[in-house]
């Protein structure tokens, strides 16, 4: 099967709930978490480290991803707002700017971190979306098709732009798979995060 994905270079609120992953490409403020890391955050906003599980291979629900462009302007507790594209196979042309602050690529993707815990990857931001397209690109070198694929973080790409730079993880996909059941819908219930992630696929 053909995934159509437009990485958006030449071109509303999500209802969805987490529990939440996110890629930090530099290291937190406070120095809880480590650059080039994945955390998840639960109901009290706590985040833990998880990147081992994404080297150890985690399940993308592929046919759960969406992309578009997301605008927040740093205020804490104010929800990011998101304009999502009517498919991931074409961006739509990038929102007028806000002022200072512009809208960025994102994306949300469903995420088995084991069989029995699945999030919610919603993100916006250089180093994060390229790590998306790290996985497309991956997956359309992968034998088969599907709709879930196994995918591991297998490195860590360090980007330089003329002003800054960011980081971005580069993922391998290393099989097509039956979608786990946690996929079948992301639970409000309970988000607690378990230590053990030696649940294989």
């Amino acid at each position: 099967m053909t995934y159509d994905f437009d990485d958006g270079s030449s071109s509303s609120s999500d209802s969805q709930m987490g529990p939440f992953i996110n890629w930090h490409a530099r290291e937190t403020l406070d120095g809880a978490l480590k650059s080039r890391t994945f955390s998840i955050r639960d109901e009290e906003n706590e985040r833990t480290d998880v990147t081992p599980a994404f080297k150890k291979g985690v399940v993308f629900d592929l046919a759960s991803l969406a992309t578009g462009w997301c605008y927040s302007d740093g205020s804490p507790g104010v929800a990011p707002e998101w304009e999502w594209n009517d498919t991931p196979a074409k961006f739509k042309p990038q929102p007028a700017d806000r002022g200072s602050e512009r809208f960025k690529k994102g994306f949300k993707i469903k995420i088995a971190l084991n069989k029995d815990k699945s999030v919610l990857w919603s993100q916006s931001g250089a180093g994060a979306f390229e790590g998306l397209k790290s996985l497309m690109a991956s997956v359309k070198k992968l034998d088969g098709d599907g709709d879930v694929v196994v995918a591991s973080m297998s490195d860590v790409e360090e980007i330089k732009y003329k002003k800054g730079g960011t980081s971005a993880p580069i993922f391998t996909a290393k099989k097509w798979t039956e979608r786990p059941e946690c996929l079948t819908e992301i639970s409000e219930g309970d988000q607690s995060v378990d230590e053990d992630v030696d649940d294989e696929f």
